[in-house]
């Protein structure tokens, strides 16, 4: 007997649509781009039950007559293409025939539509199969309402997330679309609450991309982004300068050909070109706009057809590159942002041409007579030089014989034994401050560096993780909420986390479709209203999907906490609080590294001090 069975077209086509209709979202998806190939100016959204009850999009296209009524819904009908070939021409938003086919495998669908000064016809299915034909009123334009999605894929639905994650997903779909298609209206509505009511922008392409960018990710983003449009692939760039990164990733959006997508390629060459001054803690917000040939990328590579592939990856890294660099800059060269950990630069050689992007040329500097801005210290062979403190390393010249040197070597003292951790070696004398960023102490073993922010970072997120681990939180009630902006999207994230927040000592009330309120906060936080602000916008764009472990969000917002809380490179300290912030690192379970992983500490052995000056 054969192993092998022809399945039945029920289960070929729940099992296809699969490979297209992953969660409501992807049915918005799906719907949305069919309403814009249509030529519809004017597109209503409707959702319900998070998208799992009902699902309405209605616009106002050229529409379908019955016979193309009746051709839509089934399987690989499509008025895209007619020939394989068709598909490197093709400039509409994709070839796939069986998007509404997918869509009403999985759910109970009614689809009505009429052309203009024609009939109007509605067909009603449930899980694929046509149950009902009827006239429809003769309004040009399409209405499709997707309802029970899932309902005869149980397990399908079982795997969907919370309501608020999934909601969060609509939203973003919807807010994606609305940027890639800023000359078509939008119009939103959740279980009957307006979120966005987006009416169609005229004029440049500029003034419309901004008067829908202010809608969906806010006025001070909006207005931080610098234009500037470009011959080469259609390119128009809307991007942050130096001075107006934000904390989080989430105003990044690439459209090719009107088409919302993710691209490495393009995200590493923006951030390429703002490589020399951009904190690590900071992020450009942009707007890519790319009209390319629909055979120069493949945006079928991936199921929802989110990545894509340059045909000349090369090309695009380029123009990229070299286009965010003239957006950012202008004419001016950027001052390059003081590095997480510095270099020394003895030998005053050169630096490395890729650290040379946009950079001036200066002339040779006289000695300065007051303090300057911090700059990026030049790279140079001895920047090995610094390593964790307590790493044992042995250094001699180069021209000496070691076997010799060790001979002569006088025996050194033996030092007490340290009270504290392996790579605390007392005593330490407090030097000063290096750029107000670094803190500098001698010990007996040579000079030790001190990232300030990093260190007292570490400091608070064990106080912190050791409250909370404790549940010894107490709660401090805002006389006045603070009101904190996000996207829709964002906003519907981060209440998802709500109920988990509020036992952390943060009480977050919905405010707006757009706004949510923090009226308490724990006591040993205290943030001002400006940073409780930064922190929310932080936290929301990393909460993600609620069914991710408590924990991981629970290290991550208290790495958060302390990040904003601690002190700031160019802040000044005195010498009381830098010896104190020393002996708090003695103290921490792992004082050498910041809770993001990076060094809090480095040790110069004064053996090493004395080969750059060739003792």
């Amino acid at each position: 007997m054969s192993k092998i069975t022809v399945l039945d077209p029920s289960t070929a086509s729940k099992i296809a649509a699969g490979e297209v209709i992953e969660r409501p979202a992807g049915v918005l998806k799906e719907l949305l781009e069919n309403a814009v190939d249509a030529g519809a100016t004017a597109i209503n959204i409707d959702i319900e039950g998070a998208g799992k009850e009902l699902i309405r999009i209605n616009d106002n296209g050229c529409g379908m007559d019955e016979q193309d009524l009746e051709l839509s819904v089934r399987r690989h009908a499509t008025s895209k293409i007619c020939s394989f070939e068709d598909l490197a021409h093709l400039h509409t938003f994709g070839f796939r025939g069986e998007a509404l086919f997918s869509v009403a495998a999985v759910s109970r669908m009614s689809i009505s539509s009429c052309t203009a000064g024609g009939q109007g016809h509605r067909l009603e299915l449930s899980g694929g199969e046509i149950i009902c034909r009827a006239p429809a009123p003769a309004m040009p334009g399409t209405t499709v309402e997707i309802r029970d999605l899932f309902f005869n894929t149980p397990a399908r639905r079982k795997f969907l997330k919370s309501d608020s994650y999934e909601r969060a997903c609509l939203l973003k779909v919807a807010e994606e679309s609305a940027l890639a298609n800023c000359r078509v209206g939008y119009r939103v509505r959740i279980s009957g609450r307006e979120i966005y009511n987006l009416p169609a922008q005229t004029g440049p392409q500029e003034t419309a991309v901004r008067a829908r960018a202010r809608e969906i990710l806010g006025g001070p983003v909006t207005e931080s982004l610098v234009y500037k449009n470009f011959d080469d692939c259609g390119l128009q760039l809307f991007l942050t300068p130096p001075d107006k990164l934000v904390a989080v990733r989430d105003f990044q959006m690439i459209f090719i050909n009107r088409r919302p997508i993710e691209s490495k390629t393009i995200q590493q060459a923006i951030y390429k070109a703002l490589q020399n001054v951009r904190p690590k803690d900071r992020h450009p917000a942009f707007l890519v706009y790319l009209t390319l040939e629909p055979g120069e990328f493949d945006v079928n590579i991936h199921p929802q057809k989110r990545e894509v592939r340059f045909v000349d990856e090369n090309k695009i890294f380029r123009l990229i590159l070299n286009s965010a660099g003239e957006t950012a800059f202008g004419n001016a060269r950027p001052v390059a942002a003081a590095p997480v950990i510095p270099a020394v630069d003895l030998s005053l050689s050169a630096r490395p041409a890729a650290q040379q992007l946009f950079q001036p040329k200066l002339a040779p500097a006289a000695p300065p007579v007051a303090p300057q801005p911090p700059q990026e210290p030049q790279a140079t062979h001895v920047q090995d030089i610094f390593k964790p403190a307590g790493t044992p390393r042995f250094m001699v010249r180069e021209t000496e014989d070691p076997v010799a040197y060790e001979a002569r070597r006088p025996e050194p003292e033996p030092l007490p034994a340290p009270a504290g951790p392996a790579w605390y070696v007392g005593p330490y004398h407090y030097l000063g401050q290096l750029q107000r960023s670094y803190l500098l102490f001698e010990n007996p073993e040579g000079l030790v560096l001190i990232d300030q922010h990093a260190a007292q970072e570490r400091v608070l997120f064990e106080k912190y993780m050791d409250a909370f681990e404790k549940r010894d939180i107490k709660v401090q009630e805002l006389m006045f909420p603070i009101q904190v902006d996000l996207t829709p999207s964002n906003a519907e994230s981060l209440m998802s986390w709500a109920p988990w927040l509020k036992t952390a000592g943060f009480e977050l009330t919905r405010f707006s479709p757009r706004t949510v309120q923090v009226k308490t906060m724990p006591y040993v936080v205290r943030f001002k209203e400006d940073d409780m602000k930064r922190f929310v916008e932080s936290l929301a764009a990393v909460v993600g999907d609620p069914a991710k472990s408590t924990e991981t969000l629970k290290r991550k917002m208290v790495a958060m906490l302390a990040c904003k809380k601690a002190v700031k490179a160019h802040d000044s300290m005195t010498a009381a609080e830098a010896e104190a912030l020393l002996e708090n690192m003695k103290n921490c379970k792992d004082g050498m590294h910041c809770p993001h992983g990076r060094a809090c500490i480095a040790q110069l052995h004064i053996r090493e001090i004395g080969k750059l000056f060739g003792r």
